[in-house]
């Protein structure tokens, strides 16, 4: 068994931990809200399947970099979110809050970030931190200079204007901790192959697996995926593993640790029905590798993820994954149109006895 930990802080008011699946229904309500979606990513309101999206990224970066958000909880109910962020992209790391409107006004912002600048230095060593805020974001920026930062200039992130709020020395005394949080994610090993979970040194071979046209012909929308497309990506799948929703796992050669692949159970709530998916990058096909990764993850998923049911869905044309399919025991059962495209779809019989 591997996976990582989410420690847990605690300050007078709030718990800052990990999400968890029963925090959904109030993470999607803050993220749908207009008024705070505004001002996070590109902007715009999300749907619950969206939200959840984020949830599991925001667990999957703590594998990927040793940090990430923190869900915050007052009296028992979710009422934001807190913590660093640093894509592969981004100039620096980011000390990120946001709060739901109903919990505004408390003071929650500045006391669960004072939590986390206190703790970042504390076990990171983190104690050069920003914010970036966009410039009609009236309230963070009042936090921001609550707690003592200052507007250095302005930059671009995710093509949108925001301005650069550098935080000065942290707070002195660590916040108080609790039990941490332990993302469970299983080892699966075959004869030539381990299957573990994703670290931040994943991160370059996937990208390469990303970047090869043809290797990307038949998945998502058949194009190139750029990296930060797949460093959050690589966070979702991740993250997945805490909020129940499948998970996904990194494909290495027994022999030498090489990162060969990625394979996984999409259970999440944009898609239709729990799929396995494999992609194993163009230097390593044809020697049965996926097919012997896939078993290991269906053979998984039946058994400790549970799934209700299991299927692959495989672009019309793919012959190499149908084939894959097949050679599992799967059979198709039809077509449809998936993420725009003509899909098979291929079904997995459940174990016998299971």
């Amino acid at each position: 068994m591997s996976g990582f930990e989410i420690p847990t802080l605690r300050s007078p008011r709030l718990v800052l931990r990990a999400f968890r699946a029963d925090d959904m229904p109030a993470y999607a309500a803050m993220l749908g809200d207009p008024a705070v979606a505004q001002f996070l990513g590109v902007g715009k309101p999300r749907d619950p399947a969206e939200s959840w999206e984020a949830a599991a990224r925001a667990l999957g970066q703590w594998a990927m970099r040793g940090y990430g958000l923190f869900a915050v909880e007052h009296d028992g109910a979710l009422v934001g979110h807190a913590g660093l962020l640093f894509p592969p992209a981004w100039p620096h790391v980011e000390l990120a809050y946001a709060i739901a409107p109903a919990a505004q006004r408390r003071g929650f912002a500045t006391e669960a970030a004072q939590a986390v600048r206190a703790w970042a230095a504390e076990a990171l060593g983190l104690r050069d931190l920003v914010s970036f805020i966009r410039p009609a974001n009236a309230p963070s920026i009042a936090v921001a200079r609550g707690l003592g930062a200052r507007l250095e200039r302005e930059v671009e992130i995710m093509g949108i204007a925001a301005q650069v709020w550098r935080h000065g020395p942290p707070p002195s005394d660590p916040p108080a901790s609790g039990p941490s949080a332990c993302i469970a994610i299983p080892v699966l090993e075959t004869p030539r192959l381990v299957l573990r979970g994703f670290r931040g040194t994943d991160f370059d071979p996937i990208c390469a697996i990303h970047a090869d046209a043809e290797t990307m012909r038949y998945l998502g929308d058949g194009k190139p995926r750029d990296p930060a497309l797949t460093w959050a990506q690589l966070c979702m799948w991740t993250g997945a593993h805490g909020l129940r929703g499948g998970g996904w796992f990194a494909i290495t050669r027994r022999d030498d640790g090489a990162v060969i692949g990625r394979c996984g159970v999409n259970a999440q709530p944009a898609w239709p029905e729990p799929e396995l998916a494999y992609t194993l990058g163009r230097a390593h096909w044809g020697q049965g590798l996926a097919a012997e990764a896939a078993a290991a993850v269906r053979d998984w998923a039946w058994r400790e993820a549970r799934v209700p049911s299991l299927c692959s869905l495989i672009k019309v044309g793919n012959a190499a994954s149908a084939g894959v399919a097949a050679k599992l025991g799967a059979r198709m059962t039809g077509t449809l149109v998936f993420e725009g495209k003509p899909t098979e779809r291929w079904e997995y019989p459940p174990p016998v006895g299971g």
